[in-house]
């Protein structure tokens, strides 16, 4: 009996899919990161040799002193945790990253200040917003972290500014005490109008303060009640896309012609099914029915509704993709029954040891059926539409 021989993989391939899986996620990740580790050093004055030879990440920390070196060194480690979390595809990070590059936004604008950090930082703004749809993993704890943390980075940005540009109120703000009031008295949008912002820059500061302090408690709000309001509003606008919430369902993985097939089949059948493909062009099956996506990522196996799902196909054309698709699926789902579809008989082995339930191998099972064809064996009556006479050729 000969050796297995493994499976050859594309190194193109593979460096396709490990891109999948680092972008954009991990570039924003440590630009934001950076820039707050930047923040922390510079607040802190600890004197860093070289930090400015990064000009544009230098200049974030910079950007921020006229906050002060606490405010400084409080946005600097909510920068770090809102970089460490993007890692994480969290939705909370997302919200704190885009907050917390606005409030920096705002002070660049107050100060007119447009070199390259300003750059940098719209560049950065403008990427986080394009790429919001990868950032969907929301967990209670996360949630929670990231709310009280841009509450309390919002509280201190009021006070520390109220108390900055305190010459610039009418009457003058002295003092903490009532720094931390007006604070909060804008945020509630109270105004009792007994401190007023007169200067320029006292009044840019309250706008700031205003739009951006109700931002993040809007956020913090949000991510506790969202997704429950947005399941109540999907179901009274949008009753189609609530009937495709599939229970018991299957889930089909692939575009070949074996993936094309099994969905035309289990259509044929009646069968409650979702296809993931990575891309929708020359997809027959209905939209509704479709999700398009690398079908190893995480978020595109939950949005075809991986947890509620009673089998997975993996019908890729390559052998190495159905088995990580394999492991992906179990991982998220221990109780899935998983079929992997093989190419040869070869690779039958590998994917149960990857945990498939069953392996399946169209082109071996087509030899055999030819064979027995061949040799005038009797073919089972279900497959006899799928050939020219009922009669086989004599041997």
């Amino acid at each position: 009996m000969r050796p297995e021989a493994p499976t050859p993989t594309s190194p193109a391939r593979a460096l396709r899919r490990l891109g999948k899986r680092m972008l954009p996620q991990v570039p924003l990740a440590l630009v934001i990161v950076a820039a707050g580790v930047f923040n922390i050093v510079d607040g802190a004055q600890l004197g860093v040799p070289g930090l400015q030879a990064v000009s544009a990440l230098g200049s974030l920390s910079s950007e921020l002193s006229t906050l002060g070196s606490t405010a400084q060194v409080i946005l600097g480690v909510l920068r770090v945790l809102a970089g460490a979390g993007l890692l994480w595809h969290l939705v909370a990070a997302w919200t704190v990253s885009v907050v917390l590059l606005m409030v920096t936004l705002a002070v660049n604008v107050a100060q007119w200040r447009w070199g390259a950090g300003f750059v940098l930082q719209a560049l950065l703004l403008t990427t986080l917003l394009l790429t919001r749809r990868h950032f969907t993993r929301s967990t209670i704890v996360a949630q929670v972290l990231f709310s009280v943390s841009g509450i309390l980075g919002v509280l201190c940005y009021g006070a520390l500014g109220s108390f900055l540009f305190g010459q610039g109120f009418n009457p003058p703000i002295r003092d903490w005490a009532t720094a931390f009031y007006f604070t909060v008295v804008t945020l509630s949008t109270v105004g009792y109008g007994d401190i007023s912002p007169v200067s320029p820059h006292a009044r840019l500061f309250a706008i700031s303060l205003l739009v951006f302090g109700l931002g993040v408690f809007a956020s913090a709000i949000a991510s506790a009640v969202g997704p429950k309001l947005a399941g109540e509003f999907s179901r009274l606008f949008k009753p189609k896309e609530t009937r495709m919430q599939f229970e018991d369902h299957i889930i089909l993985v692939g575009e070949g012609a074996i993936a094309l097939n099994t969905a035309d089949e289990l259509t044929r059948r009646g069968a409650e099914f979702v296809r993931i493909v990575e891309t929708r062009a020359g997809s027959q099956t209905g939209d509704d029915h479709v999700v398009e996506g690398d079908a190893t990522d995480e978020k595109v196996l939950q949005g075809a509704g991986i947890r509620r799902a009673r089998l997975l196909i993996a019908a890729r054309e390559d052998d190495g993709e159905n088995a990580f698709i394999v492991l992906g699926a179990k991982e998220l789902n221990p109780e899935l029954k998983v079929l992997a579809v093989a190419s040869s008989p070869r690779p039958i082995r590998r994917l149960k040891l990857a945990r498939a339930d069953l392996v399946f191998s169209p082109a071996a099972v087509g030899s055999r059926l030819l064979a027995d064809v061949a040799q005038g064996r009797p073919v089972a009556p279900e497959f006899d539409d799928l050939l020219d006479s009922g009669h086989a050729p004599a041997a």
